[in-house]
Order: C-alpha cells, then sequence, then structure tokens
C-alpha cells in the first residue's frame, strides 16, 4: 500500500489488539478426508413482524464445520419453496467458493461436494426445469443451483 490512511491505521491497530487478546484460544482441526457437506434450512415466514424467512447453513470440511450462519433474508419469499431456494442459492455459492479456494491450494477432492436441503420442492426445482412455469416469482439469478447440479458440480 502506497498511500495509506489513517482509517487502515485504525483497523491494523484493531487486528493486532485482537491477536494479542486472543492467544490462549486456539482452533483444533480432525484430520481426515477432505469432503466437503453443507446443509442448510429455512423457516418461512418466520419473523411476525416483516414476514421475511431466516437462512441457516452450516459447511464442513471432513468433521469439521468451517463456515456457519443464521441470517434474515433481504426480501420477503411468496412461498416455503422460495425461501428454501434462495437459502440453497447463498450456500451453493459459498460451497463453490471453498471447492474453487481448494482448488487454487492444489487440494483435489475425492467427490462432489454434497449440500443437504431439507425440502422436496426446491430439490425438484433445483433438479428439474421443466418446473420453471411454476417458479417464475423467483430471481433469475438463483436459477444458478440448476447449472451447478446439472454439471455435477454440486450433488443435492
Amino acid at each position: 500500500m502506497q498511500t495509506p490512511t489513517s482509517a487502515y491505521w485504525t483497523t491494523t491497530k484493531r487486528v493486532l489488539h485482537y491477536l494479542k487478546n486472543t492467544l490462549d484460544h486456539d482452533l483444533f482441526y480432525k484430520p481426515g478426508s477432505f469432503s466437503i457437506n453443507a446443509y442448510c434450512n429455512s423457516d418461512w415466514a418466520g419473523d411476525p413482524d416483516d414476514r421475511r424467512s431466516t437462512c441457516g447453513y452450516g459447511v464442513y470440511v471432513g468433521s469439521n464445520l468451517i463456515s456457519w450462519s443464521a441470517k434474515k433474508q433481504h426480501v420477503v419469499s411468496k412461498s416455503s419453496t422460495e425461501a428454501e431456494y434462495r437459502c440453497l442459492a447463498l450456500v451453493i455459492a459459498k460451497v463453490y467458493w471453498l471447492r474453487m479456494l481448494l482448488y487454487e491450494l492444489k487440494i483435489s477432492l475425492q467427490a462432489a461436494p454434497v449440500v443437504w436441503c431439507d425440502n422436496i420442492s426446491t430439490l425438484a426445482l433445483a433438479s428439474n426445469s421443466i418446473f420453471h412455469a411454476r417458479s417464475k416469482h423467483i430471481e433469475i439469478d438463483y436459477h444458478f443451483v440448476r447449472e451447478k447440479v446439472a454439471h455435477r458440480d454440486i450433488i443435492l
């Protein structure tokens, strides 16, 4: 960085302060396979105030949980399938990023990542293009899920 600002300096001090105060914290990694498994779920219209759904997921490499989140979705879903599909799209984007990171690090996976979802309609929508007429209310950019499943980049 050729011209650091005071904001960079403040951020650097914050990171160093964090590292200094967490020296006794540990992360444990259990050696094993580099298989990726992810689990996702969504509650449809779970917030009684604005009826937005919450998406939750966990991503594992082997038996190690490496990424997780529970977040309210940005838009109101018109069906449980839409809420689950939006969550599935978010998780697949995270898993695909992790897969590309491992590829860049020259770490090969033994099999395609597996994403576990408990909504039958969402799984059918991701795997079968015939359902398109019933799913026009789902944004177009979320249909990349179908593409990843069709190319066998992700297994549902």
